[in-house]
């Protein structure tokens, strides 16, 4: 057993994923992985009662334009209105794909969230470009009066805040 845990733990290091033990087992509890690949892990914390965005390097237009598809899809396969992003590795997105983002995949993230209503937790980098990047999508975002999306630069502020975040439907 202390092998597995160990191992587990060395795998949680290694894919930026955070994980939870069981009350009841003592078995780490990792969040639902929906989808994978080298840029980007999208899937649904059952903890958090969040979908999350997991970008593991900086990449494309193509690839940020696909993650964030592949986002809008475990938000379909969920009852949320909470997203989890975790955008630190995430690099330079385009002025292009910051007005994307926050003009239609905010739109159709909002469209299936529980509620019709989102909220957003990004946790940052401190680079400059990453941060004038999302300064510029929470401004399209926020104004559209269909979610709140807040930055952060710490994984534990970001999900405490995300997790004190609930509208009920028709609010």
């Amino acid at each position: 057993m202390e092998i597995k845990v160990v191992a587990l733990r060395h795998l949680q290091r290694v894919l930026f994923l955070p994980y939870f033990v069981s009350e009841t087992t003592d078995i780490p509890l990792f969040p639902m992985v929906h989808t994978d690949n080298d840029y980007a892990t999208t899937g649904h914390d059952a903890v958090l009662e969040a979908v999350y965005l997991l970008y593991k390097r900086q990449g494309t237009s193509a690839e940020f334009r696909e993650a964030n598809q592949r986002a809008v899809a475990s938000m379909a396969r969920t009852s949320v209105q909470r997203l989890f992003v975790d955008a630190r590795l995430m690099g330079v997105v385009s002025p292009d794909d910051q007005k994307w983002v926050g003009n239609s995949i905010v739109e159709q993230l909002a469209a299936r969230a529980k509620g019709s209503y989102l909220y957003i937790a990004l946790v940052v980098s401190e680079k400059i470009f990453t941060k004038l990047a999302i300064h510029a999508i929470e401004e399209i975002s926020n104004g559209k009066g269909i979610c709140l999306n807040r930055h952060f630069y710490s994984v534990s502020e970001a999900k405490h805040w995300l997790a004190r975040q609930t509208r009920e439907a028709g609010n």
